[in-house]
């Protein structure tokens, strides 16, 4: 796993077998998808870009390209459910060989996000097949000032593929970043992801992680002062199978033609701040520090380093994590200014003793947890331990109404002060909603009401709620429904 600054070509080899999770699990919602389940290629989704480029101010695609672009079926057809891209051999329009080559232009861009398409790749002298994205709008200027992302870019015999961006300063001053897999790609289907975030761009193959980009790799002579810029406006997808150019070598009078690349689908993932593992942590369990809500920087945490710097879980954010002694894993290296949230479950109304285990060689610090942006006076002091393995529990009492809750824990320390954060817990201490007397709670319901009539008739004086005294009646009921109200909003 490496991750990529400045201008670098490289590759790394593509390890075996790790299985790859639904998005939907990690925080993602689809948000655009095309199946290629139809007859013809979707005019809502797609546009064929035709000829050799001159008509779009790039003779030979701005690649010495030999290919010719068509919108016919012998370049570009669906069958069985697949989008299908095939390069001939012939003489069209003055040039050797044609393809195809389409996109979502003014049909479909967005901003941030998870995109990802299966594909066959073709196998052939002078193959260039193409997943890739290009600013909507290209706000900061003409290629490369706004910026290109490739998802997947192939050799000619498909043991390779990279992915890359593109960026900078007009020609010949622009800059890129590429880092490549090798494997066995040609003529069998592969996942290629990109997850795209304001301040880092990741690509898999597979679900294998093989390249990553942070912000200070990055830049536009059009905005210098933009850390984000190029990549904080819409792209569009791309998709196309190039022949010859200046990223392979020219097929031979010999080389096999027709060649055809498939595309299964592709899909586009919007991601959302959501729960750990999709479901709200009740805060009367533990909730691990490192299991801090689904999210990007700025989303659901805010460090200030852009690397997870021991690289021991969650490595593609900016959180650092470590080996905990105590088993799992601890947050430490904590800054000023940083904060993680928590997606969480107060069961019912009432006093809780919130938990903190915390470590601190030689300073201590501080930190605080906010509920909704709320300061509910739940502040920590975190001790002296002698190391930062060495653990101890602090606490702080706090009142909180039931409900579901983003909890934020958020560091108060200044620079000079260091500490590691294990976990955090809670213990419902009483109070709260009083006639609130059976499950499920926070919900005035017949259970309710039969264990007030049953502490009535077993003569507690708690059930006995308005006069006449010792009769239960009308009044006593009013006055229990009267206080749940009040007492569980």
């Amino acid at each position: 796993m490496e991750w990529i600054k400045g201008m670098s070509v490289g590759c790394v080899l593509l390890a075996a077998g790790t299985a790859v999770s639904a998005p939907e699990d990690e925080g993602f919602s689809l948000i655009w998808e095309e199946e290629f389940d139809q007859p013809f290629l979707d005019d809502d989704n797609w546009e064929f870009l035709e000829g050799n480029g001159q008509a779009y101010g790039l003779e030979g695609w701005g690649n010495n390209e030999l290919q010719y672009y068509t919108g016919r079926p012998q370049n570009l057809w669906l069958q069985n459910g697949t989008l299908r891209i095939t390069a001939q051999r012939e003489n069209f329009a003055g040039y050797d060989y044609t393809s195809a080559r389409i996109r979502t232009k003014d049909r479909f861009a967005f901003r941030y996000g998870r995109v990802e398409a299966r594909i066959k790749l073709a196998v052939g002298e002078g193959l260039w097949p193409a997943f890739w994205m290009m600013p909507e709008n290209d706000v900061y200027g003409g290629w490369p000032l706004s910026g290109e992302i490739d998802i997947m870019e192939a050799s000619q015999d498909a043991t390779y593929v990279s992915g890359a961006i593109h960026y900078g300063n007009r020609w010949p001053n622009n800059r890129f970043n590429s880092q490549g897999i090798v494997g066995d790609f040609g003529n069998s289907w592969h996942v290629y992801t990109v997850e795209w975030e304001p301040d880092r761009i990741r690509w898999y193959v597979d679900g294998e992680f093989f390249m990553g980009q942070l912000q200070d790799s990055w830049f536009t002579a059009a905005a210098p002062n933009d850390p984000n810029a190029p990549f904080d406006q819409e792209f569009h997808l791309l998709l196309n199978m190039a022949v010859g150019g200046n990223f392979v070598p020219n097929p031979t009078p010999s080389s096999p033609f027709p060649k055809t690349m498939e595309v299964d689908w592709v899909r586009v993932y919007e991601q959302f701040q959501s729960p750990w593992n999709g479901t709200p942590a009740p805060i009367t369990g533990r909730i691990e520090a490192e299991d801090y809500d689904y999210g990007y920087e700025g989303q659901s945490y805010s460090d200030q380093t852009p690397l997870n710097e021991p690289f021991e879980y969650r490595i593609g954010n900016g959180v650092d994590i470590e080996v905990c002694s105590e088993g799992g894993f601890n947050v430490g290296f904590i800054r000023p200014g940083e904060w993680m949230e928590y997606t969480v479950v107060v069961p019912q109304t009432g006093t809780y003793r919130l938990d903190a285990r915390v470590a601190s060689q030689s300073t201590g610090g501080s930190f605080r947890l906010l509920f909704d942006g709320q300061d509910v006076g739940a502040s920590f002091s975190a001790p002296v331990t002698g190391g930062w393995q060495n653990w101890t529990t602090i606490s702080s009492e706090v009142e909180l109404a039931a409900g579901e809750y983003v909890m934020r824990w958020e560091n108060l320390s200044p620079s000079a002060q260091q500490y590691n954060l294990n976990w955090f817990a809670g213990e419902f201490l009483g109070g709260g909603c009083p006639a609130d007397l059976a499950e499920p709670l926070g919900v005035l319901d017949l259970a309710d009401i039969n264990a007030f009539t049953a502490g009535f008739l077993n003569q507690d004086a708690a059930s006995d709620l308005a006069e006449p005294f010792g009769v239960l009646d009308l009044a006593d009921i009013n006055a229990f429904v009267g206080s749940f109200t009040a007492g569980c909003p």
